[in-house]
C-alpha cells in the first residue's frame, strides 16, 4: 500500500497566474493535478508567490482566486481542506499560504490596507496555513534569505496579527537575523504563533543561505513546528543521496516530530534567476510530484527507518500540526 503524502509547498498557483491559458493538468508545472494524484498526495499546500515590487498585491489576489476556483475546475480530483477532511478521502485536498507578505501588502501603502486585503481573502476563501514575512529580498516587514536584515516594525505588527488569527509563520525565506528576531519577538511577547520552515534543508549539509542553520532548526523543533524537505537541487547537494543526509541530520538534532515534506516543485523557466538552460534543478528521480513513493522507498531502504518514522515524515507530523492550527 502506498504511504499517503502531505506536502507543505508547491508553486502551481504562480504557474497558473503567470499565463492564464495554462492548465492545472499541465505536466510541465511539476506539481500538476495528475502528478499530485500519481504521488498519492492527499493534502497539498499551494503557495501564493510574488516578489516585492509594485503590483504584488494584484498578483497575490489573482493567485488566491485561482486557488478558490481549482475544485470547480477539477471537481473529481481536488477539494479545499476543511476540519471535516479525512486522510483517506478520495483525491487531493488543498491548503494555501503566502510565500511573501508583499502578496497582500505592498511597500508604500498603509499597513491597515494590507491587513484589510488579507481579511478579504480570508473571508472569501479561508485562512492560510502560513505566511512568510518576505521572500529572498528586503521588504517592509524584514529581510529575506539573501540579506542580513532583521525584523522591522511592520513585521512585528504582522506577527501580532498572526497570533490573533492562529496562522503559522514560515521562516524558509527569512534571513538568519529575521528568523532569530521573529523567534525572540514571539518569546518576548508570549505570542501563540506556530513556527515552521515549509521548504528548507540543513545548512550544515549544503551551505547556502536558504538552508537553515542548526540553531534555528532546533528552535523550530523545540516549539513543535515543522521543517519540510526541499527537493530543489541547489539546496540538496550534488547527488540524490544528499536528500538522506538532510533527513538524517534533522533526526540527529531531535527533529523526529518535525520532519516533513516541502518539495517546492515549480516550472523553472518562469524564474529566470534560478533557471539555466540544460541544468537540472531537480534530480531525475525526484523532479515532480509523482515521485513521493520512490522517495519513501529510498528513505526506507537507505536509512532503515521504522514505519512509524516514515509515516511521520510522509504525513503524520504535518497532519497533527495542521489539525491543531485549524481547530484553534
Amino acid at each position: 500500500m502506498p504511504v499517503p503524502i502531505i506536502d507543505l509547498h508547491c508553486d502551481l498557483l504562480f504557474y497558473l497566474e503567470k499565463q492564464m491559458q495554462r492548465s492545472p493538468y499541465d505536466l510541465s508545472a511539476r506539481c500538476s493535478i495528475p502528478q499530485l494524484q500519481q504521488g498519492d498526495v492527499k493534502l497539498q499546500t499551494m503557495a501564493i508567490f510574488t516578489e516585492t515590487r509594485a503590483g504584488s498585491k494584484e498578483k497575490g489576489y489573482k493567485q488566491a482566486k485561482i486557488y478558490q476556483q481549482l475544485p470547480l475546475q477539477c471537481p473529481q480530483e481536488v477539494e479545499h481542506y476543511s476540519t471535516n477532511w479525512k486522510l483517506d478521502s478520495k483525491g487531493t485536498a488543498l491548503l494555501w499560504a503566502f510565500e511573501n507578505a508583499s502578496g497582500f501588502c505592498e511597500e508604500k501603502e498603509p499597513f491597515h490596507e494590507g491587513l484589510k486585503r488579507l481579511e478579504t481573502v480570508i473571508q472569501e476563501i479561508a485562512k492560510p496555513l502560513y505566511i512568510s514575512l518576505t521572500w529572498n529580498t528586503e521588504n517592509r516587514f524584514g529581510g529575506g534569505a539573501l540579506t542580513k536584515i532583521g525584523l522591522k516594525e511592520d513585521g512585528k505588527r504582522l506577527l501580532e496579527e498572526l497570533h490573533q488569527r492562529h496562522i503559522a509563520v514560515d521562516l524558509s525565506h527569512a534571513s538568519d537575523a529575521l528568523a532569530y528576531e521573529i523567534l525572540d519577538f514571539i518569546e518576548g511577547k508570549t505570542l501563540d504563533i506556530s513556527v515552521m520552515a515549509s521548504h528548507s534543508n540543513a545548512r550544515t549539509i549544503t551551505h547556502v543561505p536558504r538552508n537553515l542553520p542548526d540553531e534555528i532548526a532546533r528552535e523550530i523543533f523545540r516549539r513543535k513546528g515543522l521543517v519540510g524537505l526541499n527537493f530543489y537541487r541547489p539546496f540538496v547537494g550534488q547527488v540524490e543521496e544528499d536528500l538522506l543526509k538532510h533527513l538524517a541530520h534533522w533526526l540527529e538534532l531531535g527533529g523526529e516530530e518535525a520532519i516533513a515534506l516541502g518539495a517546492d516543485f515549480f516550472y523553472d523557466p518562469d524564474l529566470p534567476t534560478v533557471y539555466q538552460e540544460g541544468k537540472e534543478v531537480f534530480f531525475p528521480n525526484y523532479q515532480n510530484a509523482s515521485c513521493y513513493g520512490r522517495l519513501v522507498d529510498f528513505v526506507q531502504k537507505e536509512l532503515k527507518l521504522a514505519p512509524v518514522f516514515l509515516e511521520k515524515l510522509a504525513y503524520q507530523n504535518c497532519l497533527s500540526f495542521i489539525q491543531k492550527l485549524y481547530s484553534a
